[in-house]
């Protein structure tokens, strides 16, 4: 998962818990591929749901913070190679603004 949208969306999550809809307006990414993208780094364990949040109607909004510390991507004697360095949990993680509504 290495390209354009993985490393903006992993920038922007690094220090500031983002819903899906804060990630792609931040990024311009469009939403449906913010979904997508966001869904399958989880499932790498490159970002994590740190929280979890009623918005609207019972709605639920799902916050994502860079599940990792560093991201190394080796090309050595034909074969790649991904390590990373995964990070500590944090306590409670900052979270940019979101109205909810009851």
């Amino acid at each position: 998962m290495a390209d354009e949208y993985a490393g903006k969306i992993m920038s922007v999550t690094y220090n500031r818990a983002m819903s899906i809809q804060q990630i792609s307006h931040k990024c311009a990414i469009p939403i449906a591929v913010a979904y997508r993208r966001v869904g399958r780094m989880e499932e790498l364990g490159l970002v994590r749901c740190v929280r979890e949040d009623e918005a609207y109607r019972g709605k639920k909004v799902r916050f994502y913070m860079c599940a990792v510390d560093s991201l190394q991507l080796t090309f050595s004697k034909g074969h790649f190679t991904v390590s990373s360095e995964p990070r500590s949990p944090t306590p409670m993680p900052s979270v940019e603004g979101i109205m909810t509504t009851s």
